[in-house]
């Protein structure tokens, strides 16, 4: 596995996600099936913003990689919280919780690969 490649990769996907979340965050919020105040929405995205910027940066990958991790799970709850069937817009909540679930399994994969081979971590810091 190449991890320059997967660290630009999630790197810019993340500062994507972040920007949309912190420009717009009731719209972002809405998308997602997100019931959750604006100032949540976006200390989330400056959340994905700083994992983006880590990973675009010349260091190790790794630990940024497990950042991912964390705000996923942060993710994760907030979603499941949305799915509740108070919610309106529970099917969007649902279907964001199912795509942040897939990414949560890769981005542990990433970041137990980064963890278990640390020359290919620390060559990744280019």
């Amino acid at each position: 596995m190449d991890l320059v490649i997967v660290k630009r990769a999630l790197g810019v996907v993340s500062l994507g996600l972040g920007l949309a979340a912190v420009a717009a965050p009731r719209r972002f919020a809405r998308f997602v099936g997100l019931t959750s105040d604006e100032e949540t929405v976006a200390a989330f995205g400056a959340r994905e913003i700083a994992a983006g910027a880590g990973l675009l940066s010349p260091v190790r990958p790794g630990p940024w990689l497990w950042l991912r991790v964390g705000g996923d799970a942060m993710d994760l709850i907030t979603l499941g919280k949305a799915a509740g069937r108070e919610n309106p817009r529970r099917g969007a909540a649902m279907a964001a919780a199912a795509v942040v679930g897939a990414i949560v399994a890769l981005d542990i994969l990433l970041a137990a690969h980064a963890a278990l081979n640390r020359r290919e971590d620390e060559a990744a810091a280019q």
